[in-house]
Formats: structure tokens, sequence, C-alpha cells
């Protein structure tokens, strides 16, 4: 319905193939390969089920002890369940095609050059940004707190009023936290790629709805003794809180890919790894790879 409303092509972000049927289809291969894949995020989940279902032998290597990459935090509010759901599909699919998937296994370069792969995809994702602000004791990555590795406290501010940092803020909020969103930019989500109508719509009004206070054009300067200095339209302000929390953005992990480029002969680089983006493109871009090898 979002898509008709911007009158853009119909589409789906999880099934590339969907209103794209002929353009898209998947033909089974003549000559198979052995890919070696680094990453069971969405892009290299993805990569392995296409080249499965073509007829390719792939292997998977990741080095966390679950698939899903960025996509566990992302799914750990109760509103977002539905992230995890296509993990666990993932995991099915691969498991279904008899795929060999490696956890707790990070790859090496060496590794890699040794293992007589035919192929390597590598899609190692992303990480977050991270600032010093002062306390960075009390600063914390967004995902470090969805997936409840680190404690907030009562009062919390989120830097950044993206799709993270708006999920984040009103996952604390629901959970009984007082949160503060302080945006660089004049609006919340401002910066986001494509986002689903429904789901921006409302966002822009469970912000408000659950409490969270927003301050935009403004950034936090310091954060020192339990205490936010906040610059916003040339003003200062002090805001007692708790900890902070950085949705800043992320940045793609791309090192094995450069180190790799020109000792293997057929190397594809996909996903966040390739350029930071959101579940669709990554999605997208390894089904076009793995589909054209």
């Amino acid at each position: 319905m979002g898509r008709i409303q911007e009158y853009s092509m119909l589409n789906c972000a999880v099934n590339p193939q969907a209103a794209r049927e002929r353009v898209t289809r998947l033909n089974p291969v003549t000559m198979k390969k052995k890919v070696l894949i680094v990453g069971g995020g969405v892009a290299g989940c993805e990569a392995a089920r296409v080249l499965a279902f073509r007829g390719h032998e792939p292997e998977l290597y990741e080095k966390s002890s679950g698939l899903g990459g960025n996509l566990i935090a992302a799914g750990a509010p109760k509103f977002k369940e539905d992230e995890l759901a296509l993990v666990n599909w993932y995991a099915h699919q691969l498991k279904k095609l008899n795929v060999p998937v490696h956890l707790n296994r990070e790859v090496t370069k060496d590794f890699i050059l040794q293992s007589q792969s035919d192929a390597v995809i590598v899609a190692t994702g992303s990480r977050p940004r991270m600032v010093s602000l002062g306390d960075d004791d009390n600063v914390y990555p967004a995902a470090d707190v969805l997936t409840g590795k680190k404690e907030t406290g009562e009062t919390v501010i989120v830097i950044g009023g993206g799709l993270v940092g708006c999920e984040t803020a009103l996952a604390l909020a629901q959970s009984g936290k007082k949160v503060t969103i302080v945006e660089a930019l004049d609006k919340l989500l401002a910066l986001n790629g494509p986002l689903c109508a429904a789901n921006r719509e409302m966002l822009e009004k469970l912000v408000p709805f659950n409490g969270i206070k927003v301050i935009t054009n403004g950034h936090v300067a310091t954060y020192q003794d339990g205490k936010a200095e906040v610059v916003a339209e040339n003003k200062t302000r002090t805001i007692p809180c708790d900890s902070v929390v950085l949705a800043v953005g992320y940045y793609e992990n791309n090192t094995l890919y450069e180190d790799l480029q020109f000792e293997v002969p057929e190397i594809y680089l996909i996903g966040d790894a390739r350029k930071v983006s959101n579940i669709m493109y990554a999605i997208w871009d390894a089904f076009e790879v793995a589909n054209h090898i």
C-alpha cells in the first residue's frame, strides 16, 4: 500500500522476486562451484540460500554463536519480532537445503586462501559508530542495549533520531525508562532510506504517545558525572541521565575483503559490508550476486 501511495514499483523487502518474477527467475547451474561465504547475517544467508537452490555448493561461516547479524538486536524489541522470525526462516531454509553452517568460526585470510574454494562471498556486515563524550563507561551502542548486554538505568538520552534511534527509544520507554532523543537534523527519521510508510507513520506517533522527549537541531557536547550538555539552536542545557545510547549509524566492516580482493580470482562483497543500508538492500544485493555466479 505504501508503494502504491508513493507511485513506486511493487516489490517486497525480503522477497526480491515478488512482482519481478520474470527478471529474477532462478536458473539451475551447468557447472557447480564451491562457494565460501563469510558472515551469517541476512546477506550471507540469502546468498547461501540462492546458491544452494540453483545447484552450487555454498558453505557458510559465522563468527558468533548464531545466524542473524544485526537483526538479532533489531528484533529484540517486542514490536520487532518479525525480524527474528526472518532469522529463524533462514536457518530453516539453509538446513532444508543442506548448506553447511559453521558457527563460532572467525574466518581469516589464510583460511580462505587455503580453502580451495571456487568463489568467495564476503558478507561481514557493519559495526556501530561510536563517539567519545567524556564519561564513556556509561555510553553504549544501541545494539548492546537492545540485546540486554548493557543496562541503561532509569533516565536515558538516545543520540540519533533515525530508525534505530527511534526504535531503541521506543523499546526503552515501553520498559518504563524516561527517554530523550537528541537529533542533529530538524526532524526524526530524516536520513533513512526507503521506509515502509506504515512503519514511519506509526513511529512518528508512538514517540510522543510514549512520553519520549525529542530535541532536534541539537547534539550532545559532553557527558560527565551523570549530566549531558546538550546544544540546540545555539543554546546549551544540562540534562541529567544515567546513560547515553548511541544510534548514530554504522560503518562497513570490509577489512577482510580489502585484504583478499587482489588475491582471490572470484570474490564478492555484499550487504552492509559493501554499503550500509537496510534489510531490503542487503537481501536484494545478496540475491543478485548469488543469482549470477
